[in-house]
C-alpha cells in the first residue's frame, strides 16, 4: 500500500486503525455514553473552545448542510476562493437560502475588508468561509476577519477548518467563530466517515426560530442526545473508538507540538520547491500549513510521476481537476500538491521530496 501525501484521506498510523477493529457494542448502553462522554475533553482542546463539539457520520459536508439548514431563514454570505467554497455556496442554494458571494480568484485568501463592505452594506443572518481552501492551499487570516465579525455581532460567523482542525491552531472562543467544523480524514489524521463541529449558544437560539431543519443535521437533536451523552441515530461506533485513541495521541504529542510540526514541514515544502525552480500558487503570505500548492512551472508530467510514485509506494497529488483544467485552457502552469498534515513527520516529507526529485533532473 502506498504512504498517503494526498490533501485527504490522510495516512492513518496502524494504532488507529487498530482501534477500528474494536468489538462492537450497543449504541444505547452505558460502555457507549462512557466512550461519547470521553470524547469531550479532547475535542474540546482541539478547538480551543468551551463550547459543545457536536459529532456526525457524515464527511464535513454534512455540516455545511447543517449550519445552513439550521442558521439561516433567509439570507446568507459566502466568500469563495476556491473548490470546495463554491462547494458549500452550492450547498445553501440548494437549501433554498437567498445566497450572495464576495468571489475571489483561485489562489486568493478571504480579505477581512471585503467582508466587513459587503456585511455593512446588506444584512446577513450568517457569513460563511473556508479557513483553508484545500484546493489551492490558501490559508486565510482568521485573526483579521474576526476583528470584522465582531463589527457586526447579528452575524453568525460559520468556519470550514475541514482542513486546518488539528494542524493549524483555531482559536474558536477567542476568535469568537460561532459554528465550526471540520471532518476526520483531514489534519485530525482518521479514516474518513464522521465530521465534528464546535457550535455556540447563539446557534443554538437561532435554531429554536428556524423551519424545515430536517432530521439528520438538526443541531438541537443532536444538542438534546449529547447532553444524555447519545446521538439521535445509530452512529459509526467504530469511528469513536479511534477518535478516542487519537485523542490520545494527540494529547501525548501536545497540541502547540503538533502545530509546531505542521509549520516546519509546511516551511520545509515551500522553500524546497522554489529551490527547485517551482512557484508556490497561493498569494503571498497565504499559504497554508497543512497542504502547499505548486505551481508547476517547469511543466513537469506530474500525471505520469504519480502513477511511478504509486508502484514507490507514494501517493502524490497531480493538482485538484478542476482548477488544473481552467489554468490549461488559460495556458497558464497546472499545479500539484503536497499534503504534509495529520500525522505526518518531516523526515517522511523530506523521504518523499527526495524521490521526487529524482524525476526534476
Amino acid at each position: 500500500m502506498a504512504k498517503l501525501f494526498i490533501p485527504g484521506p490522510t495516512e492513518v498510523r496502524k494504532d488507529i486503525l487498530d482501534a477500528l477493529s474494536h468489538p462492537q457494542i450497543g449504541h444505547r448502553t452505558e460502555e457507549f455514553r462512557d466512550l461519547f462522554a470521553g470524547l469531550r475533553p479532547g475535542l474540546k482542546k482541539i478547538f480551543h473552545t468551551d463550547n459543545d463539539v457536536l459529532i456526525s457520520t457524515s464527511s464535513g459536508s454534512g455540516f455545511w448542510e447543517a449550519a445552513i439548514r439550521c442558521l439561516v431563514e433567509e439570507k446568507v454570505l459566502h466568500a469563495t476562493n476556491g473548490s470546495f467554497s463554491k462547494k458549500w455556496a452550492k450547498v445553501s442554494e440548494a437549501c433554498a437560502k437567498d445566497v450572495k458571494k464576495i468571489e475571489y480568484a483561485w489562489g486568493d485568501a478571504v480579505k477581512a475588508e471585503d467582508v466587513d463592505k459587503a456585511l455593512s452594506e446588506e444584512k446577513y443572518e450568517a457569513f460563511c468561509m473556508v479557513h483553508n481552501e484545500t484546493s489551492t492551499g490558501v490559508a486565510s487570516d482568521l485573526e483579521a476577519i474576526s476583528k470584522v465579525m465582531k463589527k457586526h455581532p447579528e452575524v453568525l460567523w460559520i468556519v470550514d477548518a475541514v482542513s486546518s482542525l488539528g494542524g493549524i491552531k483555531i482559536e474558536v472562543d477567542r476568535l469568537g467563530i460561532d459554528f465550526c467544523l471540520a471532518s476526520s480524514q483531514k489534519a485530525l489524521a482518521l479514516p474518513a466517515g464522521i465530521a465534528v463541529a464546535s457550535v455556540s449558544k447563539r446557534c443554538y437560539e437561532k435554531a429554536e426560530k428556524v423551519k424545515g431543519k430536517g432530521y439528520y443535521f438538526d443541531i438541537l437533536e443532536l444538542k438534546k442526545a449529547y447532553d444524555k451523552d447519545e446521538t439521535p441515530y445509530t452512529p459509526s461506533i467504530p469511528h469513536l473508538y479511534a477518535l478516542k485513541k487519537q485523542l490520545e495521541r494527540i494529547e501525548k504529542e501536545g497540541l502547540e507540538q503538533r502545530y509546531a510540526r505542521h509549520s516546519e514541514m509546511a516551511d520545509y515544502v515551500r522553500s524546497w520547491a522554489e529551490s527547485k525552480g517551482f512557484e508556490l500558487f497561493p498569494e503571498n503570505g497565504a499559504e497554508s500549513d497543512t497542504v502547499t500548492c505548486i505551481k508547476n512551472t517547469k511543466g513537469i508530467d506530474m500525471k505520469s510521476i504519480k502513477k511511478d510514485m504509486a508502484k514507490k509506494g507514494y501517493s502524490i497529488d497531480s493538482g485538484y481537476g478542476k482548477l488544473n483544467e481552467q489554468l490549461e485552457k488559460e495556458g497558464k502552469p497546472t499545479t500539484f500538491r503536497i499534503a504534509h498534515m495529520g500525522d505526518l513527520t518531516l523526515k517522511e516529507v523530506q523521504e518523499l521530496t527526495a524521490e521526487l526529485e529524482k524525476y526534476f533532473r
